[in-house]
């Protein structure tokens, strides 16, 4: 099995990496072969549309790179796909990013207000505007894209072609809900926090207290969205337990979890199999980026490793239930 490619995730633009930092990026991932980056108008969550802005003023797409984004997303996201939002999301995008289209425009999440006919008819105007190549959707229910897709056939609507959502070792429940309807209709699969926000390090887990989490996104800190989202997911007994042995399988082969958790989406994971399957990284800065690389370059895990990783699942499975619901 060859490694699924990366894909860098912009989400830290504006915070860990300074403009001096995003404008010397560009050659650093080319070296890397990593030639795709995933933004949204959201991102940061401190300064929505940043991300963007820094992506376009360093003229990422002219230096060889594709660029995804999502459209603005705030709250509960009730009426953010509305078709009136959708047109004034994408607007906004492009202008930040000086460009005509994007490679993939995506939905972030779902929006329970609006009818999916309605969504899938504001996505098929903006494609038929030649704002965006393919259609993505984030963190959507099985029904919910079965019923897009049905949308779509009926009326000869652009169909989604990618699906983003959360999987790791610590969240697989797509493999069983999600994967057979990709496969069926040919829907690639990009799946982001392979280190589940960095649950997957140990260090939540292995830490004395909040001064061993200082700068990481446990930190307990005023502002940390994204950290106190992430407690809520795997600050958890089961999780704490799956943790201690994923690292105690890891021990005897010298291989971190962190590298573990990474190489195992890249050459084990059961992804849907279709061309453009990917993992989202999300570095804070140049030297977490060359650890994702370097894990890259170590290739598969050894057998015995594997299925001890895998066996970890059955334990936090009920736990992991609750993350891809949105």
């Amino acid at each position: 099995m060859s490694s699924r490619s990366y894909i860098l995730g912009s989400g830290h633009f504006a915070v860990t990496w300074s403009e001096d930092d995003i404008a010397q990026l560009p050659d650093i991932l080319t070296e890397s072969n990593i030639t795709r980056i995933d933004s949204a108008a959201l991102y940061p969550i401190t300064s929505p549309g940043t991300s963007e802005q820094l992506i376009g003023k360093n003229k990422y797409v002219e230096k060889g790179f594709e660029v995804d984004t999502k459209i603005m997303w705030i709250g509960d996201g009730r009426g953010h796909l509305s078709s009136d939002a959708i047109e004034k999301s994408v607007t906004a995008s492009l202008k930040r990013l000086g460009l005509n289209k994007v490679n993939v425009l995506y939905a972030q999440g779902p929006d329970k207000s609006t009818p999916i006919a309605e969504q899938a008819a504001a996505f098929d105007a903006q494609y038929k505007k030649g704002r965006f190549d393919a259609l993505g959707v984030c963190n959507f229910t099985t029904d919910m894209l079965e019923e897009w897709l049905a949308v779509a056939e009926e009326k000869n609507f652009v169909k989604p072609s990618i699906f983003q959502g959360q999987y790791n070792l610590l969240c697989r429940i797509y493999e069983t809900t999600l994967f057979p309807l990709l496969r069926k209709h040919d829907i690639a699969f990009v799946a982001y926090s392979p280190l589940a926000g960095g649950f997957l390090t140990g260090k939540l887990t292995f830490s004395q207290g909040n001064e061993d989490l200082k700068g990481t996104r446990f930190e307990v800190v005023e502002g940390n969205y994204a950290g106190m989202g992430y407690r809520h997911w795997y600050d958890k007994p089961v999780m704490h337990e799956a943790m201690r042995k994923i690292a105690s399988a890891c021990e005897p082969h010298g291989v971190s979890t962190a590298d573990a958790a990474v190489r195992w989406l890249l050459f084990h994971a059961p992804f849907p199999g279709q061309k453009g399957d990917a993992v989202i990284i999300g570095p804070s800065n140049t030297k977490q980026l060359e650890k994702y690389v370097a894990a890259r370059k170590q290739g598969k895990l050894p057998t015995e490793l594997v299925r001890e990783l895998e066996a970890v699942w059955d334990g936090a499975r009920a736990e992991a239930t609750s993350i891809v619901v949105f």
